[in-house]
């Protein structure tokens, strides 16, 4: 089992752009991005509750195993009681999608741990462990691989900000074919002290949805 991440491209010293500006997705602005995520993109999920968050998570990894994708489910939680069993309760043929390989599940408790201390390296194994993976399975004919994280949105809600920051560095350092869906509660944007952050999580750089799917031009005003 390996840790995921979300993957992000920010230029910090562009200043020319507006203060909300975000870049036009290439899709069209009806199309679910959960359902058709465009690949070598971050995506910044801003979610209302934990059911609105469920029902996104289940409709991005959904999809990507109907498509015979890769799909890694990691979150800080899994080894919880009880939270595995709700999330397979949303997996379409979750056991045989687990057991075939499709479905990659990875306890992050651990890595919020090393992160809190500035240790970064299992990123770097993560993303060894996914490039042997798509190397291995040669006969897999869409490489795109879904993933979702919460490690870095929990460091985000308990103001462990500067390690969640750190996160976010490493992943523009270490971009990866594929789509990252990384959630942020709408409700905590707009409080201190997160919002001396928002600049930095939702960059320009980034595709911003509602849980619907659908596109956020601009940074949500919350």
């Amino acid at each position: 089992m390996f840790p995921s991440l979300c993957f992000t491209h920010h230029n910090p010293d562009d200043s020319s752009k507006p203060k909300n500006y975000h870049p036009p997705h290439p899709n069209t602005d009806d199309e679910n991005i959960l359902v058709n995520p465009v690949a070598n993109t971050n995506i910044i999920l801003i979610y209302e509750n934990e059911l609105d968050l469920d029902n996104a998570i289940s409709t991005y990894l959904n999809e990507g195993l109907k498509r015979g994708q890769i799909c890694v489910y990691a979150s800080v939680s899994l080894g919880n009681n009880g939270y595995l069993e709700n999330f397979s309760s949303h997996i379409v043929n979750y056991q045989e999608n687990v057991e075939s390989g499709n479905l990659k599940l990875v306890d992050l408790a651990s890595y919020y741990v090393n992160t809190m201390v500035g240790n970064l390296k299992s990123f770097d194994n993560f993303k060894k462990e996914i490039i042997s993976i798509l190397e291995q399975d040669k006969n897999r004919v869409d490489k795109h691989v879904r993933v979702t994280e919460d490690c870095a949105t929990l460091l985000f809600k308990n103001k462990r900000l500067h390690p969640c920051m750190l996160v976010k560095e490493w992943c523009r350092r270490n971009p990866l074919e594929g789509s990252y869906l990384c959630p942020y509660p709408r409700s905590l944007l707009n409080q201190f002290p997160y919002n001396n952050y928002v600049s930095r999580i939702l960059n320009d750089q980034d595709i911003i949805i509602e849980s619907n799917g659908k596109l956020i031009s601009f940074i949500p005003e919350v």
